[in-house]
Protein backbone atom coordinates (compact mmCIF):
# COMPACT_ATOMS: atom_id res chain seq x y z
CA UNK A 1 0.00 0.00 0.00
CA UNK A 2 1.56 3.62 -1.15
CA UNK A 3 0.62 6.66 1.23
CA UNK A 4 0.21 9.87 -0.19
CA UNK A 5 0.33 13.09 2.01
CA UNK A 6 0.02 16.29 1.19
CA UNK A 7 0.28 19.60 3.78
CA UNK A 8 -1.76 22.64 2.94
CA UNK A 9 1.25 24.32 1.26
CA UNK A 10 3.67 24.46 4.28
CA UNK A 11 5.67 21.77 2.26
CA UNK A 12 4.87 18.66 0.79
CA UNK A 13 6.47 14.73 1.85
CA UNK A 14 6.53 12.29 -1.21
CA UNK A 15 4.69 8.96 -1.00
CA UNK A 16 5.40 7.08 1.56
CA UNK A 17 5.56 3.14 0.85
CA UNK A 18 7.95 1.12 3.36
CA UNK A 19 8.37 1.63 6.74
CA UNK A 20 11.98 3.14 6.76
CA UNK A 21 10.31 5.62 4.56
CA UNK A 22 7.45 6.32 7.35
CA UNK A 23 9.46 6.96 10.07
CA UNK A 24 11.51 9.36 7.95
CA UNK A 25 8.29 10.59 7.13
CA UNK A 26 7.39 11.34 10.48
CA UNK A 27 10.92 13.08 11.06
CA UNK A 28 9.82 15.54 7.89
CA UNK A 29 6.34 15.75 9.13
CA UNK A 30 7.69 17.19 12.33
CA UNK A 31 9.94 19.71 10.90
CA UNK A 32 7.08 20.41 8.60
CA UNK A 33 5.20 21.54 11.42
CA UNK A 34 7.75 23.28 13.53
CA UNK A 35 8.24 25.26 9.81
CA UNK A 36 4.29 25.87 9.81
CA UNK A 37 4.69 27.21 13.53
CA UNK A 38 7.57 29.22 12.62
CA UNK A 39 4.85 31.15 9.90
CA UNK A 40 1.76 31.19 11.98
CA UNK A 41 0.50 34.68 13.07
CA UNK A 42 -0.76 33.46 16.17
CA UNK A 43 -4.41 35.91 16.28
CA UNK A 44 -4.96 36.11 20.38
CA UNK A 45 -7.70 33.18 19.69
CA UNK A 46 -6.97 29.30 20.63
CA UNK A 47 -3.57 27.77 21.65
CA UNK A 48 -0.59 29.82 20.44
CA UNK A 49 1.90 27.96 17.66
CA UNK A 50 4.22 26.72 20.56
CA UNK A 51 0.98 25.08 22.96
CA UNK A 52 0.31 23.37 19.60
CA UNK A 53 3.71 22.12 19.20
CA UNK A 54 3.76 21.21 22.83
CA UNK A 55 0.53 18.93 22.30
CA UNK A 56 1.99 17.06 19.82
CA UNK A 57 4.87 16.19 21.87
CA UNK A 58 2.67 15.39 24.78
CA UNK A 59 0.65 13.05 21.88
CA UNK A 60 4.00 11.40 20.87
CA UNK A 61 4.69 10.30 24.82
CA UNK A 62 1.30 9.71 25.78
CA UNK A 63 -0.49 8.00 23.19
CA UNK A 64 1.58 6.93 20.95
CA UNK A 65 4.48 5.49 22.52
CA UNK A 66 2.61 3.98 25.16
CA UNK A 67 0.12 2.83 23.20
CA UNK A 68 2.83 0.38 21.21
CA UNK A 69 4.07 -0.40 24.14
CA UNK A 70 0.33 -1.75 24.95
CA UNK A 71 0.24 -3.24 22.13
CA UNK A 72 3.96 -5.13 21.94
CA UNK A 73 3.18 -6.47 25.73
CA UNK A 74 -0.07 -8.01 24.19
CA UNK A 75 1.21 -10.01 21.46
CA UNK A 76 4.51 -10.95 23.28
CA UNK A 77 2.01 -11.83 26.48
CA UNK A 78 -0.26 -13.81 24.25
CA UNK A 79 -2.97 -11.62 25.47
CA UNK A 80 -5.95 -10.39 24.00
CA UNK A 81 -5.95 -7.53 21.31
CA UNK A 82 -6.12 -4.68 23.06
CA UNK A 83 -9.21 -2.42 22.40
CA UNK A 84 -8.33 1.40 22.46
CA UNK A 85 -10.22 4.41 22.58
CA UNK A 86 -9.76 7.80 20.95
CA UNK A 87 -8.22 9.92 24.23
CA UNK A 88 -5.53 12.60 23.66
CA UNK A 89 -3.84 14.64 26.56
CA UNK A 90 -6.27 17.16 28.67
CA UNK A 91 -6.60 20.63 26.64
CA UNK A 92 -6.63 22.50 29.73
CA UNK A 93 -3.24 21.06 31.50
CA UNK A 94 -2.03 21.26 27.80
CA UNK A 95 -2.83 25.00 27.59
CA UNK A 96 -0.92 25.75 31.43
CA UNK A 97 1.87 22.87 30.91
CA UNK A 98 3.08 25.14 27.57
CA UNK A 99 1.95 28.97 27.94
CA UNK A 100 5.10 29.89 28.91
CA UNK A 101 6.97 27.81 26.54
CA UNK A 102 8.86 29.94 23.95
CA UNK A 103 8.79 29.08 20.57
CA UNK A 104 12.00 27.95 19.95
CA UNK A 105 11.88 25.51 23.35
CA UNK A 106 8.08 24.31 21.93
CA UNK A 107 10.24 23.35 18.33
CA UNK A 108 13.41 21.74 20.22
CA UNK A 109 10.96 19.52 22.73
CA UNK A 110 8.86 18.21 19.70
CA UNK A 111 11.85 17.46 17.56
CA UNK A 112 13.08 15.05 20.46
CA UNK A 113 9.80 13.56 21.27
CA UNK A 114 9.75 12.58 17.59
CA UNK A 115 12.94 11.48 17.39
CA UNK A 116 12.60 9.20 20.63
CA UNK A 117 9.12 7.82 19.05
CA UNK A 118 10.93 7.50 15.61
CA UNK A 119 14.14 5.46 17.56
CA UNK A 120 11.88 3.22 19.53
CA UNK A 121 10.03 2.07 16.28
CA UNK A 122 13.24 1.67 14.52
CA UNK A 123 14.69 -0.62 16.90
CA UNK A 124 11.84 -2.98 16.66
CA UNK A 125 11.98 -6.41 15.76
CA UNK A 126 9.99 -6.70 12.16
CA UNK A 127 7.50 -9.31 14.47
CA UNK A 128 6.60 -6.08 16.72
CA UNK A 129 5.29 -3.51 14.23
CA UNK A 130 2.37 -6.10 13.22
CA UNK A 131 1.45 -5.92 16.87
CA UNK A 132 -2.69 -5.38 16.81
CA UNK A 133 -5.42 -3.46 18.83
CA UNK A 134 -8.83 -2.39 18.25
CA UNK A 135 -8.94 1.13 18.12
CA UNK A 136 -12.79 2.55 18.57
CA UNK A 137 -12.38 4.90 15.61
CA UNK A 138 -9.56 3.11 13.39
CA UNK A 139 -10.57 -0.16 13.69
CA UNK A 140 -8.27 -2.73 13.58
CA UNK A 141 -4.30 -1.38 13.48
CA UNK A 142 -1.00 -2.20 13.84
CA UNK A 143 1.93 -0.51 15.01
CA UNK A 144 2.58 -0.06 11.50
CA UNK A 145 -0.81 1.45 10.65
CA UNK A 146 -0.69 3.60 13.57
CA UNK A 147 2.46 5.50 11.47
CA UNK A 148 -0.32 6.82 9.16
CA UNK A 149 -2.77 8.16 11.97
CA UNK A 150 0.45 10.07 13.51
CA UNK A 151 1.59 11.73 10.48
CA UNK A 152 -2.66 12.64 10.08
CA UNK A 153 -2.73 13.85 13.32
CA UNK A 154 -0.03 16.18 12.48
CA UNK A 155 -1.51 17.31 9.28
CA UNK A 156 -4.43 18.52 11.12
CA UNK A 157 -2.39 20.75 13.81
CA UNK A 158 -0.62 22.15 10.30
CA UNK A 159 -3.59 23.24 9.17
CA UNK A 160 -4.54 24.98 12.55
CA UNK A 161 -0.86 26.23 12.46
CA UNK A 162 -2.36 27.30 9.05
CA UNK A 163 -5.74 28.92 9.59
CA UNK A 164 -3.82 31.25 11.64
CA UNK A 165 -2.46 32.99 8.58
CA UNK A 166 -5.78 33.27 7.22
Amino acid sequence: MVLAIAFCGIGKLPPVSDFDSRLSALIDSARLTCDGADEASWNGYGWTPAIILGHLADVDQEVWLARFVIMIDAMHKTQSVPHLEWWEPDAKQTEEKYSAFSLAQAQKNLLASREEVVSFLRALPLADRSALAHHSTFGEITIESMLQVILEHDEEHRTSLGSMNV
